[in-house]
């Protein structure tokens, strides 16, 4: 449901609440931008969180702090208590003991006086507490930007609810950003993978430098709240709103927000020029030597992120070695915790990682390597099988049964069975319930394997079809649950699909291609994976209906395609192998996009949505929480010969996209 769509529910709600004679306490009432129908919930007499509220630098002194339980929707949230600083700016909140534990609290400030001078209404200032229940928090404009992108999927007119776990992990991520305590930038911010590395710091720090401009009057307030208006039209009233709008709909002015950094900023760097979007990026590389190529993504029912690896880490690309390990992050803990399994065939993992209706995860094992690697070459002709907790299911050698060879998608169906796109002989492999004994190859009427030309991703539809992409025959085949081609299949030729790789359904029963114009699949020993660089490089997407007609769509910044993935409200996902960018269209469903017209861009048509952090990028997943991962797989522009290629981890974008339920298996749903 697109925000637009749910801000008209919620003033739906809130006319029938007030037609029903709803009595809401003065308290309340009296909240801006409080949800109309939330009621509010006395203090209590639990523990004491300690909070501070800074402001340009300053402590704020008779601040109206307001400590919120998120609800279950958007814009629904319940007032726990209220008070007001003392003259230090420091207040003590008291919990009601009846606070549950999965609860998600958040805090905004309004108010008060800055070294004597009134607080602008325009300001309101806010922190993601997420699960603390005790302890000391900081709520300043750093806390502001990094609680608004990170909640930006769940914040109607700065109220925030949703559902677990997305909500919950999305009010864990500001950590990441700023230390809860002292309002200060994290380490993880400020340091290697992100810091001097990429461009985030300077973004967080030129809006958290407009927060205190607007609190000192250093800036024109209004201007950037006019700025920041989304593309539905609706404007923010506070900088509290305004962080919470500006990733999740980040096509609005970004130069006219840019325009109001002071001259003298409050945080510092900041940006030099304005971005395309305002959006804000963070990177995760492990121990430096993990997520060594990782090629996709998959979030498993709590949220965490499962990857692969193509290589293991080398200084030197001749010396690079076939990946054995698989990792899952978690991004929310504290430290981001890594953890790595081994085993189960992995050698050399590609495209392909899926979780099934086991919450079990599935690998399949392309063969990356050197030409001077020690040991054996890979046999690339198997996938692997864990479990949830990372115990390895499958052999040593994996599982080789379809046959499998090169392997790249890999997914579950609704009803368990495993596909894959095996590259190398041209075919799908089924595992009927992942049971790999059982294996046969999807097929026609009469039973012979159908010839699918470098067979490279695997997607099911909302029909229940599950399609395939041929990289090297230009276009897509379709087949029913039992593996037999469906008539009229194989849908398009070359000048409907052009070097086709990802495949991602949407929940209208359609699904959408990622077209890279250049990319010829290697699928046999001694070919290489092309990685051409340079301008004048594009391409497309193509919508695939469920009858196969097919329309292609150009723009928002593609550069050869490569991975792509639908978000909740039907829009789409894409990422390319060129030129680091983010590209996002409008998708099947008009009434959740701006422009109202499918396949219209939504970021940038030249641009996309630009981040000097990424790499070449293959997998492009959305999770529960409304952000986008990309898989950093290949260095912008490889050393040849000189250098490990490889790319050294994964990207996030947060808040951009609209959640799904995890895992992802058959096509997407709202949480």
């Amino acid at each position: 449901m697109s925000r637009r769509v749910r801000r008209m529910t919620l003033l739906v709600a809130a006319a029938a609440a007030v037609g029903a004679m709803l009595v809401l306490p003065k308290s309340a009432l009296a909240v801006p931008g409080a949800p109309a129908a939330a009621p509010t919930a006395p203090g209590g007499v639990g523990p004491a969180i300690r909070v501070e509220v800074v402001a340009d630098g300053s402590s704020v002194r008779g601040s109206t702090v307001r400590l919120y339980a998120a609800g279950d929707v958007p814009g629904e949230a319940t007032l726990v208590t209220t008070a007001v600083t003392d003259a230090s700016g420091s207040v003590d909140l008291r919990l009601r003991n009846a606070i549950d534990d999965d609860a998600v609290l958040y805090a905004t400030a309004r108010g008060g006086t800055v070294r004597g001078s009134a607080m602008p209404a325009t300001v309101e200032l806010a922190a993601s507490l997420g699960d603390l229940r005790k302890g000391g928090v900081v709520i300043d404009e750093l806390s502001t930007v990094a609680a608004g992108t990170s909640l930006a999927q769940f914040a109607v007119d700065g109220a925030v609810g949703g559902a677990s776990p997305g909500l919950q992990n999305a009010a864990l991520m500001p950590r990441n950003l700023v230390h809860l305590s002292t309002g200060a930038a994290s380490s993880f911010l400020l340091e290697a993978p992100n810091g001097p590395a990429t461009e985030t710091l300077p973004t967080v720090n030129s809006l958290a430098s407009i927060i205190a401009g607007c609190v000192a009057g250093t800036n024109d307030c209004a201007a950037f709240l006019d700025a920041a208006t989304d593309a539905w039209g609706i404007r923010p009233d506070t900088t509290w709103q305004a962080m919470t709008l500006l990733p999740a709909n980040p096509s609005g002015d970004p130069g006219g927000v840019f325009a109001q950094v002071p001259a003298d900023p409050r945080f510092t760097p900041v940006r030099t020029d304005a971005p395309a979007a305002w959006i804000v990026a963070l990177r995760f590389y492990g121990n430096g030597h993990q997520f060594k190529g990782p090629g996709n993504v998959a979030f498993d029912a709590e949220g965490t992120v499962w990857t692969n690896q193509n290589a293991t880490w080398s200084k030197l690309a001749k010396k690079v070695c076939p990946g054995l390990d698989l990792f899952r992050l978690d991004p929310y803990s504290k430290g981001r915790p890594v953890d790595t399994f081994t085993g189960g065939g992995l050698n050399g993992s590609g495209f392909g990682i899926s979780i099934d209706t086991r919450a079990h995860v599935w690998a399949s094992n392309f063969g990356f390597t050197g030409s001077e690697c020690a040991g054996p070459p890979p046999t690339s002709n198997s996938v692997s099988e864990f479990t949830a907790d990372g115990q390895a299911i499958s052999g040593p050698l994996g599982y080789l049964d379809g046959p499998i060879s090169w392997p790249q998608g890999i997914v579950s169906d609704v009803d368990g069975d495993i596909w894959t796109a095996s590259c190398g002989n041209d075919s799908a492999v089924i595992y009927p319930d992942g049971d790999h004994t059982r294996a046969f190859t999807a097929h026609d009427e009469r039973g012979l394997p159908v010839v699918i030309r470098r067979a490279f991703d695997v997607a099911q539809s909302s029909t229940g079809t599950v399609w395939v992409t041929a990289n090297e025959g230009h276009e897509i085949f379709a087949f029913t649950t039992d593996g037999e081609q469906l008539p009229g299949s194989p849908f398009g030729d070359s000048t409907t699909f052009d070097h086709a790789l990802g495949v991602a359904s949407d929940g209208l029963g359609n699904v959408w291609v990622a077209n890279s114009g250049v990319v010829n699949i290697p699928c046999a020993p001694g070919e290489d994976v092309e990685a051409p660089s340079g301008p004048g490089l594009q391409g497309s997407v193509s919508l695939v209906g469920p009858d196969g007609s097919i329309q292609q769509f150009e723009g928002a910044g593609m550069t050869i395609p490569w991975g792509i993935a639908v978000d909740g409200d039907d829009n789409v996902w894409v990422a390319n192998f060129g030129q680091q960018r983010l590209s996002y269209l409008c998708g099947a469903n008009p009434a959740t996009c701006p422009s109202g017209e499918v396949g219209a861009p939504i970021s940038p048509a030249d641009t996309g949505f630009a981040f000097d952090g990424l790499q070449r990028n293959t997998g492009v997943q959305v999770d529960g929480s409304g952000n986008v991962w990309l898989a950093n797989n290949w260095d912008e522009i490889p050393t040849d010969g000189l250098a490990d290629p490889f790319g050294d981890g994964l990207v996030v974008v947060l808040g951009v996209a609209a959640p799904i339920a995890m895992p992802l298996i058959g096509w997407p749903q709202q949480p």
